[in-house]
């Protein structure tokens, strides 16, 4: 597979211990080691969310380690904050994301309510199909979140909620501030939030993340169930659940599944067009100063019929995983020659043609 330069920039030498620990257990080979030092992880997180110093999870976000070591900070997060401070407790309070991508079309100058109208039928939904499993209580916020709410989320206080719910102090609720979707154009577009909540379960039952693993049992009835309460006259709406997760690693998941589905929107969209104009495109794929990738259809016959298209990368990302996804889709779409530039791109040089 053709290979493109990286475009982002990664620390050579990580001074946050937080950061440090974290690469260490991405790149150990062994597996027990590598165990070791995700338990020391998860253990070092724990001890700064329960004393609150956000600023030591502040500092690691900050830090530009190399994607599997933030992914591996990210979990250890999660688990870190779901996991009580007394291991002999019966009851463990956990929170989640769901990551919902919306495509919609059709209207201009129309706004989608950051809030979910009846939350209510949105767990009956998720419990109908079985994804709460042996959930003791369960509490969705009403609120639609963009990602800004979740990285700004303090995750010290939400692992003093999560411990309070536990002793039967707090509620079960996550509260989040809501983001509309405002749509600029009739144009198709795509957006991102998220649906949050805590779930309370037996210590030694399955978590709601293994039991809502099964996407297929209840992703399609969720999808219906938020299109006929935030579904409008004349919009095209589409929402398109993903499996759920802890806040930070959820937050990952959805970027990558708002970038991909971009890409499907923006090929198929373009590539009907271009080949009921011209004929058959042809493609080329640059890494961009940015830290994107750029993809770019250009008809063989007329090169004032150019289609450009920018995957924001994050930096969770892997850039061999990103580049199979793109590469993949256009050869399932039949796009051949595909040209995969060798150097990084200026943006503005690549996507003005």
């Amino acid at each position: 597979m053709p290979a493109l330069p990286e475009p982002r920039c990664f620390a050579t030498t990580i001074a946050d211990p937080v950061s440090r620990l974290a690469a260490r257990a991405a790149h150990t080979a062994d597996a027990s080691q590598r165990q070791r030092l995700l338990d020391q992880l998860q253990r070092d997180l724990r001890e700064a969310l329960a004393s609150g110093r956000d600023e030591v999870l502040t500092l690691a976000a900050a830090s530009a380690i190399p994607p599997a070591a933030g992914l591996a900070l990210w979990e250890a997060l999660d688990r870190a904050i779901n996991t009580p401070a007394d291991p002999e407790s019966a009851l463990v309070a956990r929170a989640f994301a769901i990551p919902v991508v919306f495509v919609a079309a059709g209207l201009a100058a129309a706004e989608i309510s950051g809030v979910i109208p009846d939350e209510k039928a949105i767990a009956r939904v998720l419990q109908t199909h079985g994804a709460l499993g042996p959930a003791h209580n369960f509490g969705l916020s009403r609120a639609l979140c963009a990602e800004t709410s979740l990285e700004s989320a303090s995750p010290s206080r939400q692992y003093a909620l999560l411990r309070g719910v536990e002793s039967g102090t707090a509620e079960t609720r996550l509260d989040l501030a809501s983001a509309r979707i405002r749509l600029e154009s009739a144009d198709e577009s795509v957006h991102l939030r998220f649906l949050v909540g805590i779930v309370v379960a037996p210590a030694q039952a399955p978590s709601f993340l293994q039991t809502a693993g099964d996407i297929g049992s209840w992703g399609m009835p969720l999808s219906r169930e938020l299109l006929a309460q935030l579904g409008q006259a004349g919009l095209s709406l589409l929402p398109i659940p993903r499996p759920a997760a802890g806040p930070m690693k959820a937050l990952y998941e959805g970027r990558r599944a708002r970038e991909e589905i971009a890409f499907q929107a923006f090929a198929s969209r373009e590539l009907r067009r271009l080949r009921s104009e011209t004929g058959d495109p042809e493609a080329e794929i640059a890494a961009l100063e940015s830290g994107s990738i750029g993809v770019r259809l250009l008809s063989r016959f007329d090169t004032a019929r150019t289609r450009t298209h920018r995957w924001k990368l994050d930096a969770l990302d892997d850039l061999a995983d990103v580049t199979a996804s793109i590469l993949g889709l256009l050869a399932d779409c039949r796009v051949s020659p595909v040209r995969v530039l060798e150097r990084v791109v200026p943006d503005a040089q690549f996507l003005g043609g």
